[in-house]
């Protein structure tokens, strides 16, 4: 029965199988550490080393389907995630949707919106009420053209959870990218009409932001950072973000200095206050920021650090210092074709 379809669905007995009784070996466990480590092609190399020492081969060839997703390379992602779900015959659980979730997402990376809206149906017809999966569902319907089924999809997700903003503008965004902005305006600001009085300041500042509202913004946000309780590091980033916007970078920059002199353990901070000092044309201070940001050893960020301190170097017209970086940068991030590019570029210089 796998891979059949039945009455037009996606046969939940093969989407949506188990992965049974799994205990992880030292290569898969190896793995997965490198994933969260963002070295991707270490991972691959532990996960064949765990299917060439017989480890559970649903494990490793879901991380190795995580691992191609994460390197761009989505057929092959597509495919192992396939082979882990074909693998074992086990009672459906959570990873097994978390697995699907990113076959789903690696289908739409390849503009297979189809096969993705299919593998949503799936996980829909078991759990009716998944709002991430109507969010979802609605992105593959707005990218297939379908406005109408992806915006039921949305009042779908936003009845399940009416007070989760954060969501509202994933929404908004997804109309917004695919032409529909007004619509998405429409639903931000019926969102703040309706529920401002159970909003915090924060995400006043949030909605605020994305309706262009931005002195607005400022002041909810400008709240938000005095608050005991609020998770700071979001609130100076889209402080900030509001500044930039309005093209006032030397406050900006304050308040990312004023957070990281307090705080100085956010490398997305580092790099937004990079970003910002090359907007002003002060390439060094960007580049001390970035290096200040590695030196974090925040591994998800480092890519964005060292690709934007290149870039800071080559503004300064130091192109040699910039292409021995790129240099060390391919050999840390090869999938990146865009750097691969911009190698050739310097490699003139």
């Amino acid at each position: 029965m796998k891979y059949r379809f039945v009455a037009g669905v996606l046969a939940l007995s093969t989407v949506l199988t188990g992965c049974g009784s799994i205990t992880a070996g030292r290569n898969v466990n190896s793995g997965f550490t490198h994933i969260e480590n963002c070295e991707y092609a270490d991972a691959l190399e532990s996960f064949q080393a765990a299917l060439d020492s017989g480890e559970d081969e649903c494990l490793a060839r879901r991380g190795m389907g995580i691992a191609y997703l994460n390197s761009f390379e989505y057929e092959q992602a597509a495919e192992q995630l396939l082979a882990s779900l074909a693998a074992d015959e086990g009672i459906v659980d959570d990873m097994d949707f978390d697995t699907n979730y990113y076959l789903a997402e690696a289908y739409m990376k390849l503009g297979e919106y189809n096969k993705s809206k299919e593998i949503y149906d799936a996980i829909l017809a078991l759990r009716e009420k998944d709002k991430d999966a109507h969010y979802l569902r609605g992105v593959c319907e707005l990218a297939a053209g379908d406005h109408d089924s992806a915006y039921s999809d949305f009042a779908k997700a936003m009845k399940q959870s009416p007070r989760d903003y954060s969501l509202i503008i994933r929404i908004y965004k997804a109309l917004a990218e695919y032409g529909y902005e007004e619509e998405g305006t429409t639903i931000l600001q019926n969102a703040f009409d309706g529920g401002s009085e159970y909003m915090s300041n924060y995400e006043k500042g949030q909605v605020s932001f994305y309706l262009g509202n931005n002195a607005e913004a400022q002041n909810f946000l400008e709240a938000a950072r005095s608050e005991r309780d609020q998770e700071k590091e979001p609130v100076v980033l889209l402080l900030g973000a509001t500044a930039e916007k309005q093209g006032d970078y030397n406050y900006a920059v304050s308040v990312y200095k004023t957070y990281l002199s307090e705080k100085s353990d956010s490398a997305k901070v580092y790099n937004q206050l990079g970003m910002c000092q090359i907007r002003q044309g002060d390439y060094e201070g960007a580049i001390e920021s970035f290096k200040e940001g590695l030196n974090i050893g925040d591994k998800p960020m480092n890519q964005a650090l060292m690709i934007n301190q290149i870039t800071a170097y080559e503004y300064m017209g130091e192109f040699q210092v910039a292409s021995s970086m790129m240099d060390e940068y391919l050999k840390i991030y090869p999938e990146d074709s865009n750097a691969v590019r911009e190698n050739v570029f310097l490699s003139t210089r």
